[in-house]
């Protein structure tokens, strides 16, 4: 009886474990640009991509701020992801096509690296930005 009780505890723990996995499917390979930071909020302005653009160096850089402890950079880096959500966001909507909830994740993902203290989720946002607008470019040029 107690080995039927040890085998079922392992086993939800191995389903819980594995159902928290997050799986990035297509190119994780991408070339951002350094981050640059600046003391002057600017408010971000362009088109979808180019605002798809513009939170690369958002999260590049995030998770070495968010292990370096430097509260500072993470913050202002997810004011200015906040900043660039506002901005998209109605040009997503009147587009229509069926981004916005993509990148409201990698937004969240930002808040999350710096909230919670988890740099592997900033990693998560720089990788997905690239593949949303891989996706998104051929939907604007029909």
């Amino acid at each position: 009886m107690t080995n039927i009780k040890r085998l079922l505890s392992v086993s939800l723990c191995a389903i819980a474990l594995t159902s928290c996995a997050t799986t990035i499917t297509g190119s994780t390979d991408s070339t951002v640009a350094p981050a640059s930071t600046t003391t002057i909020p600017v408010i971000p302005t362009g088109s979808i991509i180019s605002l798809l653009e513009q939170l690369l160096p958002v999260a590049d850089g995030l998770g070495q701020a968010v292990v370096d402890g430097d509260s500072k950079v993470f913050n202002a880096k997810v004011a200015q992801a906040d900043a660039i959500m506002l901005a998209i966001e109605p040009l997503i909507r009147e587009s229509k096509i069926d981004v916005l909830e993509s990148v409201q994740r990698v937004v969240n993902l930002i808040h999350t690296a710096a909230e919670r203290k988890r740099p592997a989720d900033a990693d998560k946002a720089l990788r997905f930005i690239p593949l949303i607008i891989e996706a998104v470019t051929p939907l604007l040029n029909f």
